[in-house]
């Protein structure tokens, strides 16, 4: 086994985690729904195995304290809908639907299938049954179906009968007047066995190779209330999603659903459909099948489960083949329709692991099981157990929930004019270049606890000591030491609540902002920065975006630069192996051969060494999705707006961090802002800075500058400047620059063939990726 394949491997185990829950843990059950809402996951229903007696209890598993407790309704509080299994359990609102399933009929006692719905309010922890009003497009009873709620409708899809028989049909039931208000065939065998349906939430980027929407709706005449409904464009609409790959949904449109299915496990045939539901009589189905592609494609799963997350669709599911059993997790991206698979390293290869859920908060994927049991005995009784819950980090695979809209496009734009303003300022910021930047303190206040705090410390009475008089004004003011662009970009995202500017959207200036949100306690900031650097993240970028999600505490994030950078020396490996084989073979070829016994060549192509090397500024890799196009659209024509600050691009070398308390922001009281630091008073550090493991708890200051370089002397950067320890107990020494260590690989030379001109590209990191990934070896 090679060393970049064990390296992956034991990444693999500190990705996936297993842990055993407390309390009333739910029996072995089978055909039971497994639900999370926020913190909460809900069992309800199901067949025990034991007894093969069907259930109706409910079971709530804190996610906090993996403490599991069985739930009783309240005296005042509905009746629980009757014992079933394999129903359906959708979450709306802040309830749960349950439609359906097999139990038993009320007047013979016998088996039956079920089409009834019942409600689970989750505020009051009550149970309610919803009065349906009487339709003809009613279900008929099913169970094994697939449900999904889009824009306050409950969508259920297929299913069988009490025969066995698939059920080609899909019902649409209206949650705001409880009423049927569609049912269309859908001649495909739909099934739990087999499929799963997905709702994408608002703004969800749908595929860039989106056909030309079916003309299904011309054989629907409009009704009365269909006209009433805004007409949406479906054509225009998939014009502007081939251009631009990402949704342009109205907020009158609901989202699609995703149905995926795959059938014949032994040639696995794979399925994708959209399913749009543009209005109550009529709806669109895009077929995607063709679009699907990867480098690996998953295999037949059995009773998967669906879900989505950021801009990808989770799936999960058993796995059974002559060589292997096991669960496994693969996931979508809904522009590329590519498939990848989530490596969980051997966790799943071993016990028993059926049932997998998402949880959002998290980023990470749950499955339930229990890791002593023979897993292909339980899936033999379709058995699932709730003894252990092994946790996925899906983030450290570049899935993750994205930073939500807080203000619209317009408002951005004010807050950036705003800061801008110099007439509604009436405080200062100093940078360390001794630049003055004039703010509105009643913003900053309102938008950093940590600035509001400072101004709060300084009127209660601390000494403050006279500056020199330059002008007749009044004004305070507040030492930053950090280097002016970082600070404009800090100043920008308090201001606007995004990051929307190029200047923001540099690796350099992001990595800082990323610090400075650990350090003062940002949250959003913390997400916006986390969710860029994992857009940018290349080969060129990967040791940067490392180092500071070690420092910032971004696990996940640092996980995946880490994978990026084994993946990058692998390829180098191969790359030099590969040309070691190839001149091995002319060298042989030169003595036999009398055409060039004269002319030896050199075991070694002779190359330039140039006296420094420096990284390349890392530009987003072709490959790379770019950072959101809802940003990067604007980003050129809003910096233009904010032109008093603009700050010229520095290149991007290796940053350097030094941090000490020295670095806490001084407030001062002044008639004119300094041009020098001038006299202050301290303040307290800020409680949350970054910590820095090592040999030495204090990294150093270096020429009294922060770090030591990020291009111009003028503008340094955060970086580190000792060893540190990782959470991934990795010593990465970062105490020499790594333009230094860069400097031994060899330059780019000439040559004609693509192998040498791609290894050229690659090379300049060589130096900088064995450092880090020494620890490996």
């Amino acid at each position: 086994m090679s060393t970049a394949t064990m390296q992956m491997q034991s990444i693999s185990g500190i990705i996936t985690q297993v842990r055993l829950t407390q309390g009333e843990v739910p029996p072995p059950l089978v055909g039971a729904s497994v639900t999370v809402v926020n913190d909460q996951v809900f069992v309800f229903a199901g067949r025990l195995v034991s007894s093969r007696k069907m259930t109706n209890h409910l079971y709530i598993l804190d996610l906090n304290t993996l403490l599991w407790s069985r739930h009783f309704p309240a005296p005042d509080s509905d009746s629980p809908p009757q014992a079933r299994y394999f129903h359906s359990a959708s979450v709306y609102g802040n309830s749960l639907v349950f439609f359906g399933g097999m139990g038993h009929s009320l007047e013979t006692e016998q088996i039956a299938v079920l089409n009834d719905v019942s409600l689970f309010d989750l505020s009051t922890m009550s149970w309610k049954k919803p009065p349906l009003q009487s339709s003809t497009h009613a279900p008929s009873a099913r169970y094994a179906h697939l449900s999904s709620v889009t824009d306050d409708r409950l969508v259920i899809v297929g299913g069988q009968d009490i025969s066995n028989k698939y059920i080609s049909e899909i019902n649409v039931l209206s949650l705001k007047r409880w009423e049927w208000v569609q049912a269309k065939t859908f001649d495909k065998s739909i099934g739990a066995y087999r499929s799963v349906a997905i709702t994408t939430p608002t703004g969800t980027r749908l595929p860039v190779l989106l056909r030309e929407p079916m003309s299904d709706n011309e054989d629907h005449p409009q009704s009365q209330q269909d006209k009433d409904q805004p007409v949406v464009d479906y054509n225009h609409r998939a014009s502007l999603v081939r251009q631009y790959g990402q949704s342009l949904q109205s907020t009158r449109e609901p989202s699609p659903i995703y149905l995926y299915s795959n059938h014949s496990f032994s040639d696995v045939r794979r399925e994708l459909q959209l399913i749009f539901l543009p209005n109550a009589t009529a709806s669109n189905i895009e077929d995607c099948s063709s679009f699907m592609s990867g480098t690996m494609m998953p295999p037949g799963l059995r009773f998967p489960t669906g879900h989505t997350l950021g801009h990808h669709l989770i799936l999960a599911g058993t796995y059974l083949s002559p060589q292997s059993q096991a669960y496994t997790i693969w996931s979508l991206n809904l522009g590329t329709l590519t498939w990848a698979r989530i490596e969980t390293g051997a966790m799943f290869s071993t016990g028993s692991w059926h049932r997998g859920v998402l949880h959002e908060n998290t980023n990470r994927f749950l499955v339930f099981g229990n890791r002593t049991r023979s897993f292909l005995e339980d899936y033999t009784h379709r058995q699932m157990n709730f003894d252990h819950l092994a946790t996925v980090d899906l983030e450290a695979f570049g899935v993750y929930r994205l930073p939500r809209t807080t203000c619209s496009s317009l408002a951005q734009e004010m807050g950036l004019s705003l800061l801008n303003e110099p007439a509604v300022a009436d405080f200062h910021i100093i940078t360390r270049e001794q630049q003055t930047i004039p703010v509105n303190s009643a913003v900053l206040a309102q938008r950093w606890p940590y600035f509001a705090d400072l101004i709060q410390v300084s009127t209660e009475g601390l000494d403050v000591v006279d500056l020199p008089e330059t002008s007749g004004t009044k004004s305070r003011g507040m030492a930053f030491p950090y280097p002016y662009a970082v600070v404009i970009a800090l100043l920008q995202f308090i201001y606007t609540d995004n990051l929307l500017t190029a200047q923001q959207y540099q690796p350099h200036i992001l990595s800082q902002l990323l610090l400075l949100s650990d350090m003062y306690n940002l949250p959003r900031l913390r997400e916006l920065s986390t969710h860029a650097l994992h857009q940018m993240l290349n080969m060129s970028t990967a040791p940067l975006i490392f180092e500071t999600a070690a420092l910032s505490h971004q696990t996940s994030l640092q996980i995946r630069a880490l994978k990026m950078m084994i993946a990058a020396k692998k390829m180098i490996q191969q790359q030099q192996q590969s040309h070691s084989e190839s001149h091995s073979r002319i060298r042989t070829h030169s003595h036999s051969s009398p055409l060039f016994s004269d002319f030896p060549l050199s075991p070694t192509t002779p190359t330039h060494r140039p006296s420094s090397t420096s990284l390349p500024s890392p530009a987003l890799s072709p490959t790379q999705p770019a950072f959101d196009s809802a940003y990067a659209s604007r980003a050129h024509s809003i910096s233009q707006k904010s032109s008093s600050h603009q700050v010229a691009r520095a290149s991007v070398m290796p940053f350097n961090l030094g941090i000490t308390h020295s670095n806490t922001p001084v407030v001062y009281e002044q008639d004119s802002p300094p041009r020098s630091a001038g006299s202050s008073y301290n303040i307290p550090s800020p409680q949350h800075s970054p910590t820095v493991h090592g040999p030495s708890s204090t990294a150093v200051i270096q020429n009294n500058h922060i770090g030591n370089g990020i291009g111009a002397a003028a503008s340094p950067t955060i970086g580190p400047s000792a060893s540190i320890s990782t959470s991934l107990n990795a010593s990465v020494s970062t105490g020499t620059s790594r333009a230094t260590r860069s400097a031994t690989a060899p330059a780019n030379t000439t040559n004609t063939t693509k192998s040498k001109k791609k290894e050229s590209r690659i090379r300049p990191f060589l130096g900088a990726f064995s450092n880090k990934l020494s620890m490996f070896q």
